[in-house]
């Protein structure tokens, strides 16, 4: 975008705005989508959008860059060392 545009929206009077249909486009948001406020340093305010869900092939898709990332989600066993069977709690 080479120009700077500016959109607003009033609140009511029960702290609510909607959010305008050219935001809602650009930042993709979906109906009971979370909006996420970020406040910087620099005293800026950034809006995004959460992540929508993926659907079962980007999740597995995800998944596997993942494991090639990390090698695997598996965690090494703990051991607790010897069982002591039943502890007494006085109350």
């Amino acid at each position: 975008m080479d120009k700077k545009v500016q959109v607003s929206a009033k609140m009511t009077s029960k702290n609510q705005i909607t959010v305008p249909k050219s935001v809602r486009q650009k930042l993709g948001l979906k109906e009971n989508q979370r909006v996420i406020f970020e406040f910087t340093p620099e005293g800026e305010i950034k809006v995004t959008s959460e992540k929508a869900n993926l659907d079962f092939e980007e999740f597995w898709k995800h998944e596997l860059v993942v494991m090639e990332e990390y090698g695997s989600y598996d965690t090494e066993t703990v051991d607790f060392g010897e069982d002591v069977g039943e502890e007494k709690i006085q109350w």
